[in-house]
């Protein structure tokens, strides 16, 4: 080929010559005699590489010609031996011209010749000729031009369409034999790294990008998130705003149990510092989200979007709904004409009700009927006591319940709830340790500063009853309370629930429930005006409720006073006065002049204690109020007395600035116990800092060491925590009564013991042996831990044993104050216990909702808690939360703090909290419906968080059961609350309950609704049973409800004929039936069932059949029968020791969690 272009080059040089040549001649009129034989010898070579040319292209287009007939290709031997080489010098060489430069350039040279032989250039000359004496025309074709023109058409960097010839092919069949089997693996390496370059560098750059693309789509995404955020055109959104809704989808996160095991979190730190007033624009929005969630899959990007279109709703919802509360706030001021902040709750009901039945269809829409109300408000949850015997079953008539729904042709005896209860023996051990001292249990805290507290971990501790101790008096129950008892839920203007009342802040609530999101303008207008018109009051009613506002405003002023008279007098904040200093200053009242009146007044106390309790101060001014003349009325008299005393009582500057600091100390305690969910090691860290403080400020700097022991059975003290540098000789060690000891000795007579010289006392058992008889000076004080009712639990023990001063005995007012100390901690400790009790009640309320309920999507259990901050005077924490598979709820180790200004999303939780009232929504597009836990006044301690997937989600027995749940729950928690606060004692109604301690807990939900039960079946006669006996042939739920009871009643009847027709069954139907009910112990140790049996007959009872059937003593029944298995699955777990159902979480790191700094 290289030859034929050379000529065709060479020929063209020479005719070019040749033209120069003769055109010189003519110009110069000579002809030079070469030129002809030059001429001539041209032709002759022209003419002899013609025929040799026309020969070779000849024998080419018959190779062709041959090829395409026979259907072959050239072989890779024929075109490609001479690139097979054993010699790898050159084979980097080779494999470049394999790849990158022969097979574009052949067929270009290809093309070449093809594009000459149809030019015919092949076949005649490129210069001019004469044929038959006339000069034919040149071709004009440049072959390099050509070539070079193919090469930059078929670029193979911006081609892709040309797949080569025959010869192509054949060259990636070398390509790929040199690199499988010619070219050794070692000798390949760096074209094996080059290839594995070239290909990562190309992946690389697709993945750019790809994600260039990705990030240009998310952009557009929430470019179109950010105009749904927007109320009005034009305008930014929150920066805070936008927190709030990143932190909400990081806690779904957390809570998602498929993402948190993958592991998902933001890509930096969200920002706690308060930026409410900076405003982003659409594109830092964008930004600004894409910084946090920029490395999210695509699958959770997505999720993420959903959830900021649903946040958006839920912000422009509630961002609607101000439009309307300032109208209803007019309509609420404007209806309490008394100017009382209260008006009547049923009357607010009835016009509500009344109003939704007198719309129309179409309003009736936008509106959801108090009767639908996912939990209405009981009108009580107050019980009485009725007796409960075998001969005798009283029937006591109280009140319906609001909450109950009764079918239309029930009896109206069958359908009463009832909310008396039977007559309970009380527990008469002084104290159950098993309620208080269990949560000591598994935790551990070790300490390396003085004033740090080390706890013990016991896990095989086991308490059975308490030390004995004098049993006080019911005006004693005060005793514990040093401090002010206005909690923070009052100073902070929490509204309480009241059953007859409601306040604007509870009103709009209502409201709020009542109108759907759907609601118009006019709607609203015309329920607004319809309140104002409807709601009349006589004046009668009027003068009532402003007399009785007046008057609790006045007893609440009074409260106040006596409260701050009681501080100061107890200036060293020891929680009680002297009764004998007490009745001298009140006997020279008027310099003497009402001893008669003074005398009468002790009387009507009836103390038979030397201390007075704040409740009976309170309690003894009263009587001395009632007892002196009315000489300028009843408030002039209180004046009057109360100014006499402050008098009285006047302390020194030094003694006051004593007590202001020191009861700032113990607020400490109470603190530390309000803002630690159910864990005691904070409140034991801070009264231990406490003593600390107040020995070295008050106590002339005394080295003291302290300890805490509670008591594991009637006669054995655990020591649970100690300071630092008693830990190797106190913490965890056991102290019996045959022990040489004065512990019990306080213990037994619930008053401090002090030992001024524990050398010569020779009674005082020492923890560290190996402390000489030298050593052994100072002082030691033994104070009793008491819980409301008086009863001993622990000891307080404070020493000066490590003090190297000379005189290191305790005055008085050191005494005074760590009795104070004793009654917070011992507070603080009862507090816990409660809460913790609360959360056990919460979960066996949980579990049996859980059965019931079955679309319920989940529960999450909050705690109030002081926040310690000046914008916000509370927060939640996240306690509990349901386990689906289970049924039970997990305790969480590290509650998540929930903030109103870092949770707008969860504002109707705080709402629910602040009202104290039940309330739905919609939030994150799931039906919420927030219950609240409330304490014995009626504020809220607490929260329940229900979700359904959307509003109309339950059916109408699922919201029956959650109303009856909801009841129940409350009265368990008023229970506890009352024993804890010494208002009442323990009781119980079923055998299993006197194990007491955490497993009489487990058991108080359901033995209050098995207690509503039996009151309910007490009002079933022979007449409610006669629609369940006039059946011939009844309907399978009914018989299987029949036969369930009368196995409970009577497992000995199983699979007999007693129970296998229905003929037999209806026959024991009867009012003795209802007796056996009414005093059926399921827990009883004398029951004997089989359980198999009898859970096989529940389970095939569904409980929409049985709503559906409508019969009330069915129901009745039906209720009864699963309260009574569940009895019997909780006390079967006891026994086998599993009778702890809350489980706890796994914690992080446990390890480092100890080891923080207080």
């Amino acid at each position: 080929m290289r030859i034929i272009i050379n000529m065709a080059t060479a020929s063209k040089h020479k005719a070019h010559l040749a033209a120069s040549t003769e055109e010189t001649g003519q110009e110069k009129g000579v002809t030079s005699p070469t030129h002809h034989w030059d001429a001539i010898l041209e032709a002759r070579v022209r003419r002899k590489a013609q025929n040799l040319q026309l020969q070779r292209n000849a024998e080419l287009h018959q190779r062709q010609e041959n090829e395409k007939h026979s259907g072959m290709l050239p072989t890779m031997e024929l075109l490609n031996d001479d690139w097979f080489s054993s010699d790898m010098t050159n084979f980097e060489s080779r494999m470049y011209l394999l790849e990158k430069l022969l097979p574009t350039l052949m067929p270009g040279v290809d093309s070449l010749l093809t594009e000459a032989e149809k030019r015919k250039l092949l076949e005649m000359g490129s210069v001019d000729t004469e044929v038959a004496g006339r000069k034919e025309p040149r071709q004009t074709f440049d072959p390099l031009n050509y070539l070079a023109q193919y090469l930059m058409r078929n670029n193979p960097r911006h081609c892709f369409l040309n797949p080569g010839g025959p010869y192509a092919q054949g060259l990636k069949q070398v390509v790929q034999e040199l690199k499988q089997g010619v070219v050794d693996e070692e000798n390949n390496r760096l074209a094996f790294l080059k290839q594995q370059i070239r290909e990562k560098r190309e992946q690389q750059n697709r993945a750019e990008w790809l994600q260039a693309q990705v990030g240009e789509w998310r952009r557009n995404a929430l470019r179109a998130q950010f105009s749904e955020w927007l109320l009005e055109p034009g305008e930014g959104l929150q920066l805070k705003l936008v927190q709030n809704t990143l932190a909400a989808f990081l806690e779904i996160l957390e809570t998602d149990s498929f993402l948190s095991t993958q592991g998902l979190k933001f890509d930096q730190e969200l920002s706690d510092e308060d930026q409410t007033l900076q405003v982003l624009q659409q594109e830092q929005f964008v930004e600004y989200v894409l910084s946090f969630i920029s490395s999210f899959p695509t699958d959770i990007f997505e999720r993420f979007l959903h959830h900021l279109s649903l946040c958006a709703q839920d912000y422009r919802h509630a961002h609607s709904r101000k439009g309307w509360k300032a109208t209803f706030s007019q309509v609420f001021h404007d209806c309490d004409c008394g100017k009382t902040g209260l008006l009547d709750r049923q009357r607010v009901l009835v016009l509500l009700e009344t109003f939704y039945n007198t719309s129309t269809e179409s309003i009736r829409n936008t509106l959801l009927s108090p009767q639908h109300w996912p939990v209405r408000e009981p009108v009580d949850v107050e019980f009485s006591v009725e007796s409960d015997t075998e001969d005798e079953v009283d029937e006591i008539q109280t009140p319906n319940s609001s909450d109950t729904e009764m079918e239309a042709g029930d009896s109206e005896s069958a359908g009463r709830r009832n909310k008396n209860v039977e007559e309970e023996q009380q527990i008469d051990s002084p104290v159950d340790p098993k309620e208080t001292v269990d949560l000591v249990k598994n935790e551990l805290a070790e300490s390396t500063e003085k004033n740090l507290v080390v706890m013990v971990n016991t896990p095989n501790m086991s308490f059975e009853v308490g030390a004995p101790s004098p049993e006080p008096d019911s005006e004693d129950k005060d005793l514990l309370s040093p401090l002010d008892q206005k909690s923070w839920r009052e100073t902070e203007s929490l509204s309480a629930f009241n059953h007859s009342t409601v306040n604007e802040t509870q009103f709009l609530l209502l409201l709020d429930t009542f109108l759907r999101d759907t609601v118009t303008t006019g709607t609203m207008n015309r329920l607004a005006g319809y309140l104002r018109e409807g709601y009349k009051e006589t004046e009668q009613e009027r003068l009532d409720r402003l007399e009785r506002a007046q008057r609790e405003a006045v007893l609440a002023q009074w409260r106040i006073a006596v409260d701050e008279l009681f501080d100061k007098w107890d200036n060293e904040g020891s929680g009680f006065l002297e009764q004998e200093e007490v009745e001298r200053v009140l006997n020279n009242y008027k310099q003497g002049a009402e001893i008669a009146a003074m005398k009468r007044a002790w009387n009507s106390l009836a103390s038979h204690t030397s201390i007075l309790s704040r409740s009976q101060f309170h309690s003894l001014l009263q009587a001395v109020i009632s007892e002196l003349p009315p000489e300028g009325g009843k408030d002039s008299g209180f004046h009057g007395l109360l100014g006499f005393l402050t008098e009285s009582v006047e302390r020194s500057l030094a003694e006051r600035t004593r007590g202001s600091t020191r009861r700032k100390w113990l607020m400490q305690i109470q603190k530390a116990a309000q803002a630690v969910g159910t864990s005691l090691e904070p409140v034991y860290r801070a009264v231990f800092q406490c003593l600390y403080k107040d020995a070295e400020t008050h106590g002339n700097g005394k080295n003291i060491s302290a300890s805490l022991a509670l008591l594991e059975g009637p006669d054995r003290l655990r020591y649970v925590a100690c300071t630092a540098e008693d830990a190797p000789y106190v913490l965890n060690k056991e102290l019996r009564r045959e022990d040489k000891g004065v512990s019990f000795a306080a213990l037994d007579q619930g008053n401090p013991v002090h030992i001024p010289r524990v050398r010569l006392h020779g009674n005082v058992h020492f923890w560290n042996t190996s402390r000489s008889e030298s050593e052994r000076k100072g002082s030691f004080l033994v104070l009793p831990l008491k819980d409301a009712h008086g009863r001993s639990f622990g000891v307080i023990g404070i020493d000066t044993l490590r003090d190297t001063q000379e005189r290191n005995i305790f005055c008085r007012h050191e005494i005074e104050f760590y009795q104070g100390v004793s009654a917070v901690f011992s507070s603080a400790f009862q507090f816990i216990v409660t809460r913790r009790n609360i959360l056990r009640v919460l979960d066996s309320a949980s579990y049996w909702l859980h059965c019931r309920v079955p679309s319920m999507r989940s529960l999450t259990t909050y705690l109030m808690e002081t926040s310690g901050q000046i914008e916000s005077s509370y927060l939640l924490k996240k306690m509990m939360v349901l386990d689906n598979t289970t049924g039970h709820s997990r305790l969480l180790t590290r509650p998540a703090p929930l903030r109103r200004k870092d949770h707008l999303f969860r504002d109707y939780l705080f709402k629910c909290c602040d009202s104290s009232e039940t309330l739905s929504c919609m939030a994150y597009g799931e039906w919420h419906v927030a219950v609240p836990m409330r304490d014995i006044d009626g504020h809220a301690l607490g929260v329940m968080d229900i979700v359904f997937s959307h509003e109309g989600a339950m059916q109408p027995h699922e919201r029956k059961d959650l109303q009856e749940m909801v009841r129940v729950t409350q009265m368990a928690c008023s229970q506890l609350l009352r024993e804890s606060s010494g208002m009442a004692r323990q009781t119980w109604l079923l055998e299993a309950e006197g194990a007491g301690g955490e497993k009489r807990v487990g058991l108080l939900f359901l033995r209050f609704m098995l207690q509503d039960l039996r009151s309910c079946m007490r009002h079933l006669d022979q007449r409610s049973f006669a629609e369940l006996k006039s059946y011939k042939e009844p309907p399978n739920t009914v018989l299987q409800i029949v036969r369930a009871v009368l196995i409970m009643l009577h497992p000995q009847w199983v699979e007999t004929k007693e129970t296998d027709s229905w003929n037999q069954c209806r026959l024991k139907v009867n009012s003795d039936l209802i007796r056996k009910v009414a005093l059926f112990d399921p827990t009883a140790k004398s029951v004997k069932v089989d359980f198999e049996k009898l859970q096989q007959c529940i389970s095939g009872i569904p409980r929409g059949d049985v709503w559906k059937h409508g019969s009330v003593p069915a129901e009745y029944l039906y209720n009864w029968v699963s309260v009574c298995f569940a009895l019997l699955e909780q006390t079967g777990r006891v026994n086998q020791g599993k009778g702890d159902t809350l489980c706890k979480d796994i914690p992080v790191n446990e390890t480092s969690r100890k080891n923080e700094a207080p």
